[in-house]
């Protein structure tokens, strides 16, 4: 009998032993609008130059190598980017009535070290909701992009004087632009303007440049990445 009932108990314990922990949930911690989570797995094939843009969401990814960084409601501009002929020069288009001003970027650096970020914009005339991109631009100065934390950058934010700002121009010259280059219902719209600018026309920002500088761990390789993020007039 005890011979049985030492059976039974060493039965148990093995048992026991050979039952695997239940593994914990790790929940991400949410920051601002974005989830400081690892970007999804990549679904498309992997340029050579090892750069990817994967989307969750309503994040956009943009891998390098071993470092990725991360902003909302921007989407790539497939007829533009080409990461093969150039990756470090990469196009998006801002979700309409979104803006990249307030969010934080997080620059995951793996292999990376010493990342700098600097953020400026562009102006330009808008007819309606129709912004004239081959007319006159005011392009801002870089300005350096101070680390909130480790890694965690919040884009900067701009006045309306900002926003307004532009190079000389008269009504003349818009009319003569959008007469050769626009819709004889755009040149409608301006035709009889006395002023620039008046309603329907007027200045806003129409692109967001934020650029990544550094370099890499025990190589003398450089990092330099150019995200050119042209605003949404129309849903």
């Amino acid at each position: 009998m005890k011979t049985l009932f030492f059976l039974a108990v060493t039965l148990v314990l093995l048992t026991a032993c050979q039952q695997s922990p239940k593994p914990k949930h790790v929940r991400p911690v949410q920051i601002d609008t974005m989830q400081l989570v690892a970007p999804p797995a990549p679904s498309l094939k992997v340029a050579s130059n090892e750069v990817n843009v994967v989307s969750r969401d309503s994040t956009t990814y943009i891998r390098f190598g071993s470092c990725y960084f991360s902003l909302d409601w921007i989407k790539p501009d497939e007829k533009r980017n080409d990461f093969e002929l150039h990756p470090d020069t990469l196009f998006f288009w801002l979700d309409y009535r979104h803006t990249i001003e307030g969010q934080m970027l997080a620059v995951t650096t793996g292999e990376a070290r010493q990342i700098k970020v600097f953020q400026c914009y562009e102006t330009s005339a808008v007819i309606g909701r129709e912004p004239l991109l081959q007319w006159k631009h005011y392009r801002s100065p870089w300005e350096t992009l101070t680390a909130e934390a480790s890694n965690f950058f919040v884009c900067r934010k701009y006045t309306s004087a900002e926003k307004s700002r532009f190079p000389p121009a008269s009504i003349h010259t818009l009319r003569e632009h959008v007469k050769r280059h626009g819709s004889p219902a755009t040149y409608a719209l301006v035709a009889q303007l006395g002023n620039f600018p008046e309603p329907p026309v007027h200045i806003a920002i129409s692109r967001y440049y934020i650029r990544l500088d550094g370099g890499r761990k025990n190589t003398p390789d450089k990092i330099n990445k150019l995200l050119v993020i042209d605003v949404s007039f129309k849903g």
